[in-house]
């Protein structure tokens, strides 16, 4: 079974109510939201969330989008914890960063180890088009001996291009040797291997397949739908409900 999940940044304070209002009448299952430590959010704001199931995304500004962790870092990835601890979080997810090795990755894990860390795959290059790590399947596979795995399908598809790997042989590979229960989502062309996280329809994805997939899995998965924000969360729910049609 699917759970859906809304996207939201802990700066997107003005939208909190209208997502639990969405949330009360079904619209969703629960919200995964990102921690932006540039813009504090105040307990009053993340009041407005609580009693709605939230998982936690960890930041990837900074050092925390190369995953080379200093004092600054951990400074932040206590907030991080703290505001997962105040929700009740099951999952905080980890971006692993630019072009590490599994050495120098379990060396900057370990400052910040947690047992609700999720590791996210990454696309080959990022937005602003740096190659980045976890891309491969082997290296998947590493770190999926260290912890368990957020798999975006997006990302999986733009790794699949630069790979030169059809992307429906390399999702398929990736279930079966992560065995993830938790998703994103999102749209993007591919035929390039730059992440973009735009609206599903239209693509090029063959997201009717990638559903057949996931609902192929045993069990509860979590699936977080990260398309563009429009007129509030409204872009949001249109692609679920596209996502639900197929």
């Amino acid at each position: 079974m699917i759970r859906y999940g809304l996207k939201l940044w802990s700066n997107n304070v003005g939208i909190f109510a209208d997502a639990r209002a969405a949330h009360a009448k079904g619209a969703f299952d629960f919200i995964e939201l990102y921690y932006n430590p540039d813009v504090p959010v105040s307990e009053a704001d993340t009041m407005l969330l609580k009693g709605v199931p939230v998982t936690i995304h960890a930041t990837h500004t900074d050092n925390f989008h190369k995953f080379i962790l200093n004092e600054k870092e951990l400074l932040i990835w206590r907030e991080i914890v703290a505001l997962a601890d105040f929700l009740g979080s099951h999952a905080i997810i980890v971006h692993p960063g630019r072009a590490h090795t599994m050495e120098s990755f379990r060396k900057n894990l370990a400052l910040i180890d947690d047992p609700r860390i999720l590791i996210e795959n990454m696309a080959t290059f990022d937005m602003q088009e740096y190659p980045m790590f976890a891309t491969t399947l082997d290296d998947l596979g590493k770190i999926r001996t260290v912890k368990p795995m957020c798999l975006d399908f997006e990302k999986a598809v733009k790794a699949a291009r630069y790979l030169n790997i059809d992307y429906k042989k390399y999702i398929e590979d990736a279930l079966k040797k992560l065995q993830p229960k938790y998703f994103h989502i999102s749209g993007g062309d591919p035929e390039t291997a730059i992440d973009e996280h735009r609206d599903l329809a239209g693509c090029g994805i063959d997201f009717k397949w990638v559903k057949e997939k996931i609902l192929e899995i045993p069990g509860e998965i979590d699936l977080v739908f990260e398309t563009p924000k429009k007129d509030g969360i409204k872009n949001d729910l249109q692609n679920m409900a596209y996502f639900r049609s197929l």
